[in-house]
């Protein structure tokens, strides 16, 4: 079955055909936009990204050009630009048009300097002009095919939730962690279940020292350690998380080993045997690195 786009060249529409029409473009625009992602995922809801905007403008034959690029100066200096877009039908008129900023402390913009961060943010301002320009003219497309009006490039980059995998992300679900209100620590709900997965060494057990133990050091020579304190071990999700975090950081097999000796002591062979109630000891070790040389 085939999806016809009502494309209209001058005169008026019903209400009916409007909506019959903004219907058909919105059943294609989903298809597209699923397949292509072109989309972000921001507190659980869809902003269509400047792609997805310049194809609702292909389905009404409406392209988007820059007119102008101003810098941004205040005392003296410049600190980002702004562009205006106009939106141009196939008849060569203006059918809509934008004005938007971006500045240097925006996201596009860090670790860049000189003319790539110039480059970088006027190339951003017409990137949010262009958006916002299909957006006050087919808001109601992006509407009818369930995604939000407003779009991606506007939302700030706190207001992202998409995931961060350097800081407070769980590898299992592939989800971010979370804390806020009265939550004693970061954790996130299995799906669509009322369970809940918490993050490791948020909320350490305590544990009495135990006894020292003679064992071979990864040298093989002998020497005398501690032995590591009894508790709660990990579940396999946690030791699948430890791993994950040591391999981002450039562990090898051997180093871990090792790092995991010098903390714990030859009692501890592997991830698996640490004790919970020392998990936050290891992590907090292999985010400094330690033991990798």
């Amino acid at each position: 079955m085939t999806q016809e786009l009502t494309i209209t060249k001058g005169g008026l529409l019903t209400p009916r055909d409007v909506v019959t029409n903004a219907t058909n473009q919105a059943r294609v625009l989903m298809d597209i936009v699923d397949k292509t992602k072109c989309y972000q995922v921001i507190s659980g809801k869809k902003y269509l990204q400047v792609e997805a905007w310049e194809t609702i403008g292909a389905f009404n034959r409406v392209h988007a050009t820059t007119e102008w690029i101003n810098p941004i100066i205040r005392d003296g200096v410049v600190v980002g630009y702004d562009a205006k877009v106009i939106l141009i039908n196939q008849d060569d008129m203006a059918v809509g048009s934008a004005i938007m900023p971006c500045y240097f402390t925006e996201n596009i913009c860090k670790g860049k300097e000189g003319d790539a961060k110039d480059k970088a943010c006027k190339s951003a301002a017409q990137t949010f002009a262009t958006s916002k320009a299909y957006r006050m003219n087919y808001s109601y497309v992006a509407i009818l095919a369930g995604y939000e009006p407003t779009p991606a490039e506007e939302m700030t980059e706190h207001d992202s939730t998409e995931p961060n995998r350097k800081e407070h992300y769980c590898e299992t679900h592939k989800v971010n962690f979370f804390k806020k209100g009265n939550m004693k620590g970061y954790a996130h709900t299995i799906g669509n279940t009322k369970e809940w997965c918490n993050e490791i060494g948020d909320k350490p057990a305590t544990a009495p020292p135990a006894e020292s133990a003679t064992s071979a050091t990864p040298d093989g020579k002998a020497g005398k350690v501690e032995a590591p304190q009894t508790g709660e071990k990990l579940t396999a999700q946690m030791v699948t998380s430890v791993i994950n975090k040591a391999t981002k950081m450039g562990y090898t097999a051997e180093q871990l080993k090792t790092l995991l000796f010098v903390k714990f002591g030859g009692g501890v062979q592997t991830v698996q045997d640490v004790p919970r109630s020392e998990v936050n000891k290891l992590i907090e070790a292999i985010e400094k690195g330690e033991e990798m040389k």
